[in-house]
């Protein structure tokens, strides 16, 4: 029999047999009109000329006449609209392709018009949608699997999608999703309830994973951590969010003195430490040691005081001199909060006068401080005297004792107790490498977590502002990429990162065999690579 097609200015005569199913005579229409079509011709719905949608799953012979004229809606101009209705979805099964960086996705739902809508496509792609009703799930005669719908590109990316048919009904919807990353396809179903005229969705079945789920921890024995370098000692019964372990003296210290000109100085709180994480003029930054005094002239006549230097005693007990010191005074009663005059200021004393002034006595150490510390620098005794001179406008100079100590014999830093106690997931794995020349601790952490409800590993360090969520398929893709470069210790780039501490490598561990990882590798040290850090992640169970 004859029919007469016509798509847009275009119109045909197209033979075709009776007993054909209407799909197939889609597939002829598509081949006539092809070449008139800058995209791939597909048919989505042959209509009547009074309006009526044939059905692709009737036979010819049951609902076109010869000589009808039948109206063609090509994929491209109905999936534009029809897609917009699709609003309701009963599942999406995707599948990672990690060539492309994307996920070839089969979407079943209901649309606005409570049609079941099977659609194949990209994030932002599709490729093909598929409509039926009720009617159209009920009019199977045959038993078993029957094609609906397929793409793929040629390039290994591929997707079917199957109806199973029971007692004349579709029960199932059985998809198959393959990407040219996956070694095998990705097989799951999706029950089909036909009440009426509403269709519902049942139960979800995985019936092939595409890649090797991490079901289990990893049985793979890892080296033991190797350390180079020195490293700050441990504390952990000091929080580094709230102390440096600095400033560790305390009142037995504190000095009272009266100088020749009869001025009394006593001193009204611990002397405490700070280095700067600012640089100087010559490259290095200052270690500040401020000591707050309450000053009384006792003296029967005024007394100006007109300049103030200090000294200390260094590791070798040799008294040098501090490289300045200057008068100030607190603004608040918040720690380490003053304004110092740094030029020569006169303070006048009148007598029996009694003030509060401060000092600020610094030394400038060598080389670059990353953190502001409130101690004292390694290369300072730990245990510091101070020897503050006082000079005033009669010739004479007061000469205080002052004594700073740290709390502990290196900074206090992060450890895995105390970050535990300030992060709300439990840490799977934490490495950690001090650099002692600008006196700051790198660290490398991985914390249990969740991520769209799968488990995950969030992955962060010192190193990066950035997170990484490292899931099942972050792992799929590390193996995917290590086969492709014939390398076993996969580098993952977009892992690694630097600032001007630290410089962390991270690689994937890979299993050939079995297309797993197996492990991660962290390889930490600082900037000058002297101290070092290489620790192993053994992966462990990711599902359920």
């Amino acid at each position: 029999m004859r029919v007469r097609v016509a798509w847009k200015d275009f119109k045909f005569v197209i033979p075709t047999g009776k007993s054909n199913k209407v799909s197939d005579l889609f597939k002829e229409i598509a081949n006539k009109f092809a070449a008139y079509s800058t995209e791939e011709f597909i048919v989505s719905e042959l209509k009547t000329v009074d309006g009526f949608v044939i059905s692709p799953h009737y036979l010819v012979e049951d609902v076109i006449l010869e000589n009808d004229v039948l109206l063609v809606i090509d994929f491209e101009s109905w999936k534009n609209e029809q897609f917009k209705l699709c609003t309701k979805s009963f599942v999406l099964f995707a599948l990672e392709n990690f060539e492309d960086d994307n996920k070839l996705r089969v979407n079943v739902g209901l649309n606005t018009m409570n049609k079941l809508f099977v659609s194949i496509g990209l994030y932002n792609k599709l490729y093909r949608l598929e409509l039926f009703d009720s009617a159209d799930l009920r009019a199977f005669h045959k038993e078993g699997e029957h094609p609906v719908t397929h793409w793929e590109d040629g390039k290994g990316n591929e997707a079917k999608v199957f109806f199973v048919v029971n007692g004349g009904i579709v029960t199932k919807i059985k998809t198959e999703i393959s990407t040219v990353s996956s070694p095998k396809p990705l097989i799951q179903t999706i029950d089909i309830k036909l009440n009426g005229t509403k269709i519902e969705a049942g139960d979800i079945k995985t019936i092939q994973q595409a890649y090797e789920p991490y079901d289990s921890d990893s049985v793979v024995v890892v080296p033991q951590e190797v350390r180079e370098g020195k490293s700050y000692q441990d504390y952990d019964q000091y929080d580094y969010y709230t102390t440096d372990g600095g400033n560790g003296s305390d009142a037995s210290h504190h000095a009272i003195v009266t100088g020749p000109s009869d001025i009394r100085f006593e001193q009204v709180d611990i002397t405490r430490s700070e280095m700067s994480n600012y640089a100087t003029n010559n490259g290095g930054f200052m270690n500040s040691f401020y000591t707050d005094f309450q000053i009384t002239n006792n003296n029967a006549d005024r007394v100006t005081l007109s300049k103030i230097t200090a000294e200390y005693q260094d590791k070798e007990g040799k008294w040098v001199p501090f490289t300045n010191s200057l008068f100030g005074t607190k603004r608040s009663n918040q720690i380490n909060d003053y304004s110092w005059r740094t030029d020569n200021i006169l303070i006048p004393l009148e007598s029996r006068d009694t003030i509060k002034l401060s000092t600020n006595t610094r030394v400038e150490i060598k080389g670059v401080n990353s953190e502001r510390l409130q101690r004292s620098h390694h290369s300072l005794p730990n245990e510091l005297h101070i020897k503050i001179h006082i000079h005033d406008d009669k010739q004479n100079v007061t000469t205080i004792p002052v004594f700073y100590k740290n709390k502990t014999e290196d900074p206090v830093t992060m450890t895995l107790k105390t970050r535990q106690a300030r992060v709300d997931k439990p840490i799977v794995f934490f490495q950690t490498v001090d650099n002692l020349e600008t006196n700051v601790r790198g660290w490398v952490q991985l914390t249990a977590d969740k991520s769209d409800g799968k488990n995950i590993f969030n992955f962060t360090t010192i190193c990066s502002n950035s997170s990484h969520y490292i899931s099942q398929a972050s792992l799929h893709s590390f193996v995917y990429d290590a086969k492709k470069e014939n390398e076993k210790k996969y580098k993952i780039k977009n892992y690694c990162a630097s600032n001007s501490d630290f410089n962390l490598d991270v690689f994937a561990n890979v299993n050939f065999e079995t297309s797993k990882v197996d492990s991660l590798c962290f390889e930490l040290s600082d900037k000058k690579g002297i101290s070092k850090s290489v620790k192993y992640f053994p992966i462990k169970k990711l599902t359920e």
